[in-house]
C-alpha cells in the first residue's frame, strides 16, 4: 500500500547544502539554483542543521540583518530532526504533523542521502486519489450505488467492500454473507 512505502521511493537525493560558516547570501543563491526553499546544514560531512525560507524571514529579514553578514551557524534550525530511507510515508508524514516542519533530511549512517518535503508526500497522495480503485471507492462510499460493469460493490449485509457480489431477495451481498444465507 502507498502509505507504506519508504521514503526513499520518493526523496529527492541531491540535496542543497552549505557549511555552517557560509554566509546567508551565498546559501540563498545555492537554494535560488536548486529551486528549493530549504539549506541542510553541514559540518564534517554530516548534516547539523537547517535553514529554511521561515528561517530566513524570522531571524533575518524581520531583523533588518544584512544577508552577507550572516552565518548559516546563527540562524539554522537545530539539532535537525532526520528520518532513515526505510520510514514509511505514513511516519514521516505524522513527525512532520507533529513538529511542525516542512522537510525532513534522510539520513543512512549518519551521512545525508536525500530529503523529503510536505510536497512531495502530497503528490504521491494526490496520485493515489487518481487512481481507479480510490475513485470507484469513493463513489460507492459518497453514492452507495453498485454498479454491474464495476464487478464489485458495499456488501448491503455486512457493508464490507467486494469484488463479486450476488443478489439475493433484491439484497447485494458478499460470499462470505451468502454463505450465512444458504
Amino acid at each position: 500500500m502507498t502509505h507504506n512505502m519508504p521514503v526513499r521511493e520518493i526523496m529527492t537525493r541531491e540535496v542543497c547544502t552549505a557549511l555552517q560558516e557560509e554566509s546567508l547570501l551565498n546559501a540563498s543563491r545555492k537554494m535560488l539554483e536548486y529551486g528549493v526553499g530549504s539549506i541542510v546544514v553541514m559540518e564534517n560531512g554530516n548534516p547539523v542543521g537547517i535553514v529554511t525560507e521561515k528561517d530566513i524571514v524570522e531571524k533575518v529579514i524581520s531583523r533588518n540583518k544584512v544577508p552577507s553578514d550572516v552565518l548559516l551557524k546563527d540562524i539554522m534550525t537545530s539539532p535537525l530532526i532526520v528520518i532513515n530511507p526505510l520510514t514509511s510515508l505514513r511516519d514521516a508524514a505524522q513527525i512532520m504533523l507533529k513538529k511542525g516542519i516542512r522537510r525532513l533530511p534522510i539520513v543512512e549512517n549518519g551521512k545525508l542521502v536525500g530529503i523529503i518535503t510536505d510536497n512531495d508526500i502530497l503528490s504521491v497522495s494526490l496520485d493515489l486519489i487518481e487512481s481507479n480503485e480510490i475513485k470507484n471507492y469513493k463513489m460507492l462510499l459518497k453514492e452507495e450505488v453498485f454498479s454491474e460493469d464495476l464487478g464489485f460493490g458495499k456488501c448491503e449485509k455486512c457493508g464490507r467492500l467486494s469484488d463479486s457480489l450476488e443478489e439475493v431477495d433484491g439484497l447485494k451481498i458478499c460470499e462470505d454473507c451468502l454463505e450465512l444465507v444458504e
